[in-house]
């Protein structure tokens, strides 16, 4: 085993270590491991990829965030991400270790990056979010691939007290001409009127919580709110929640 290896397996078992005693991570529980291979030539990875045995999923990444221990980023890249998301023994990730590297080698290149995530469960995923939930939305997307910018639908979830202060509020923000927008005439089962803005947006967090904070000053004028932030799309929203559109009327 070279160095390097040696300096991986290490870490391995100290992530493991840290993840079972201060985060109570149990063993059985999959996780989404990510092994990375960097290098100039995207042709190259792209090529290392298709090598990769069929039990690791892979994209190529044009650009890499990275951060340090004290929670600098810098961005690097491209990068290849070969992925697997199984409940892995530390003995199976050093050897998930050792099989990349030795495939990257034959291209001149060598493992650079071990990293393990939370896979993201489907319900939550489809859960509306806070502000803050969204900004970490988009850093999962740019890690697995989705340029900075990238095209990105934005959803915004608006509740209003009443069906009048709802209108009013349908007619202020169709003023703006931010998006696309669909109000419900039934409250739900607090009273409340539900509304959803569909927008033309990207993968960045500052545009993001500009958007947000906008469509929130014309809330808040309206006695209303922003309740949740999803990233679809109406025909993606209908899929997931259901068509509505004979509960539905589109502005």
């Amino acid at each position: 085993m070279n160095d390097s290896n040696a300096d991986f397996h290490k870490h391995i078992d100290e992530l493991f270590d840290h993840m079972i005693n201060q985060l109570d991570y149990q063993t059985d529980e999959p996780l989404e491991w990510v092994f990375g291979i960097e290098s100039s030539d995207l042709a190259l990875l792209e090529k290392v990829g298709e090598r990769a045995p069929e039990s690791y999923e892979w994209d190529v990444q044009e650009e890499v965030e990275h951060v340090d221990e004290e929670g600098n980023t810098t961005m690097g890249g491209p990068m290849l991400a070969l992925r697997r998301c199984e409940a892995l023994t530390p003995a199976q990730v050093k050897a998930c270790v050792d099989e990349i590297d030795a495939l990257a080698k034959q291209f001149g290149l060598e493992l650079g990056d071990v990293t393990s995530y939370d896979p993201i469960d489907e319900d939550d995923f489809f859960d509306w979010m806070s502000l803050d939930e969204a900004h970490w939305r988009l850093r999962h997307y740019t890690d697995s691939g989705l340029e900075t910018d990238s095209d990105l639908p934005w959803l915004f979830l608006l509740f209003a007290p009443s069906l009048e202060e709802l209108n009013a509020l349908t007619v202020a923000l169709d003023t703006q001409s931010l998006g696309t927008i669909e109000s419900y005439d039934e409250p739900d089962e607090e009273g409340q009127y539900a509304m959803c803005l569909f927008i033309e947006g990207k993968n960045n967090e500052a545009e993001l919580t500009a958007m947000h904070d906008r469509i929130n000053a014309i809330a808040e004028v309206n006695n209303a709110e922003i309740v949740g932030i999803q990233f679809l799309d109406q025909e993606d929203f209908n899929d997931v929640f259901g068509d509505e559109d004979d509960e539905a009327e589109e502005a």
